[in-house]
């Protein structure tokens, strides 16, 4: 039972993350610099943190697959 809890948990914990980036990627994609700036206020330094690496990475696959069409 303990352990059916704690991947419950768990589960919860990364969804609650994965909304939480959704919800900053939605904003910068719509260019709402205020809301995305409350956003970034309310998240924890973690969050941030994986906010962070989740941009580069999504931006350096971006620019690789704008070079990969770029003639």
């Amino acid at each position: 039972m303990d352990q059916a809890l704690a991947d419950v948990l768990k589960a919860i914990g990364t969804a609650s993350r994965t909304l939480v980036l959704q919800n900053a990627a939605g904003m910068a994609c719509r260019g709402d610099r205020q809301r995305l700036a409350v956003c970034l206020e309310a998240m924890t330094p973690g969050q941030l943190v994986e906010v962070a690496a989740a941009a580069r990475l999504l931006s350096a696959a971006a620019d690789q697959e704008l070079a990969r069409r770029d003639p």
